[in-house]
């Protein structure tokens, strides 16, 4: 691992896979932040120790990047100026996430019932029911700023924003370590991921491709990859970014053989049938369909 003057890496638990996520430590040696506190209960007090974190900066409202926020409940929260009404707000949440838009306002409600409760039923296959999403959004948040530079104690950061993943999803930049955390934009075999109702397919390939573009040396990814340069980030991402076209020629594929749209998920454009008795596994290849079909018609228009 690359060693920085102020900044480290925790890296999540099974090697940063969902639903943990590699989170970053800022110690100055008079204010420690936590970004995307997400790698783990154990990894993240063992790299705090008996230390107060005085602030927490989430990049975007998604599980694994947020879920050990309760952790640290004398911190001040920071997140983006576009999702900031998730916290205390899981209603919306679920609209951004695309509760709202598979399973209603009966869905959401439903959702935020099995969440408050310590003891829900959980699903094998996503995060869905973890009570941590309650415990991790109870904060009032502060907005950071997009594309402007902040001071943490001495450390200069400009929260790149990046959307796609989601729409208000952010890459922190640290000009004077030459360092970009690039969160979800993450270079894994799975592909992006764009499959909550406020992704969006364009917009993720053009903020990869922005990012890329930074002056850094370095560029760590949210999951998996972990630390690499500049020159191994821009030699992957091409490749990377091709799963996006992959999925599309799938799904014409299948619409030329005659599968009608409502069929489609039964063939797992981005999630295999048998996950998707998980309720959030189905909605995710939903809307990720819808967004292809969508892709698709604005391309013809």
């Amino acid at each position: 691992m690359v060693n920085f003057k102020y900044i480290k890496a925790i890296p999540g638990s099974n090697n940063s896979k969902f639903p943990n996520c590699t989170s970053l430590l800022i110690d100055d040696g008079d204010i420690i932040a936590l970004i995307d506190p997400g790698a783990g209960q154990g990894a993240l007090l063992n790299a705090t120790g008996n230390c107060r974190v005085n602030i927490l900066i989430n990049t975007h409202y998604h599980f694994d990047h947020i879920s050990g926020n309760y952790l640290f409940p004398d911190a001040q929260l920071f997140v983006n100026p576009i999702e900031i009404d998730c916290f205390p707000n899981l209603k919306e949440v679920a609209k951004l996430l695309g509760i709202e838009e598979i399973y209603g306002r009966e869905g959401t409600l439903d959702w935020i019932k099995r969440v408050s409760a310590p003891h829900s039923p959980q699903s094998e296959f996503s995060p869905s029911n973890r009570h941590e999403w309650w415990m991790s959004t109870r904060f009032s948040a502060s907005p950071y700023s997009y594309d402007r530079e902040w001071n943490i104690g001495k450390v200069r950061v400009i929260m790149i924003h990046t959307p796609g993943h989601t729409s208000g999803f952010c890459c922190p930049y640290f000009p004077d370590e030459g360092l970009v955390y690039t969160g979800d934009i993450d270079l894994t075999n799975f592909g992006p991921w764009y499959a909550g109702s406020d992704g969006s397919i364009e917009k993720f390939i053009a903020s990869a491709y922005r990012i890329a573009q930074l002056d850094a040396d370095w560029f760590l990814t949210g999951h998996q990859v972990g630390m690499i340069t500049k020159a191994e980030f821009i030699s992957k991402l091409d490749q990377y970014i091709d799963i996006i076209d992959k999925r599309n020629k799938r799904l014409n594929s299948l619409l030329e053989s005659g599968i009608q749209p409502k069929e489609l998920h039964q063939y797992g454009l981005l999630y295999s049938p048998e996950y998707q008795v998980d309720p959030w596994i189905y909605m995710w290849e939903r809307i990720t369909i819808r967004k292809h079909l969508e892709l698709n018609s604005s391309k013809k228009g």
